[in-house]
């Protein structure tokens, strides 16, 4: 295979990382400004336009703790890295594959693994989303807990793709799996 190829596939997936992320990043902060903007609104209204039971004062703090939470989306990825025992999260390109040892394809497999690390900060992103739906007026205890455990599953994968270098030398030393 042409390793100009795979070099230009590999800077493209660096360069499709890196917007991505960006934009995940910059996504999360006007949506949790937006969601803390709209929830402090209906509450400054007349309680005969709000339909439904009263305010709740523990679901009030937990809904702007968790647009908190979208606003500094970073830190609560490295929170649950640290949580997981894989230090920092950096959004560089990986370089996991040793290209003297595998050549071309090394470069196309970290390639894909910056890829997979886009896709956990989405779906860390989306976890995070799904955990703070859970709290809107208008939820059973069960859709809100179905909210939050799906929630919490984006997280954790979204973490584990994330530090998707780290994971894999923990699974490597944890099966004594040599490649």
């Amino acid at each position: 295979m042409n390793t100009d190829l795979i070099q230009m596939l590999g800077h493209l997936a660096n360069t499709l990382t890196k917007s991505g992320i960006n934009l995940v990043m910059s996504l999360s902060v006007v949506m949790g400004i937006f969601s803390a903007t709209v929830y402090c609104v209906r509450l400054a209204r007349p309680k005969t336009h709000r339909q439904g039971g009263g305010f709740s004062l523990g679901k009030g703090v937990l809904f702007l703790m968790m647009c908190g939470g979208l606003i500094s989306l970073r830190q609560i990825m490295n929170a649950s890295s640290h949580q997981l025992g894989f230090g920092d999260v950096t959004f560089d390109a990986i370089a996991y594959v040793s290209p003297s040892r595998y050549g071309p394809a090394a470069e196309a497999l970290n390639a894909v693994l910056t890829l997979l690390r886009l896709l956990g900060v989405i779906f860390f992103y989306q976890g995070i989303r799904r955990m703070k739906r859970s709290l809107i007026d208008g939820h059973t205890g069960l859709s809100a807990g179905e909210d939050v455990s799906h929630g919490v599953v984006k997280v954790l994968i979204g973490t584990l793709l994330i530090c998707n270098p780290y994971f894999l030398t923990a699974l490597k030393n944890t099966l004594n799996i040599v490649w």
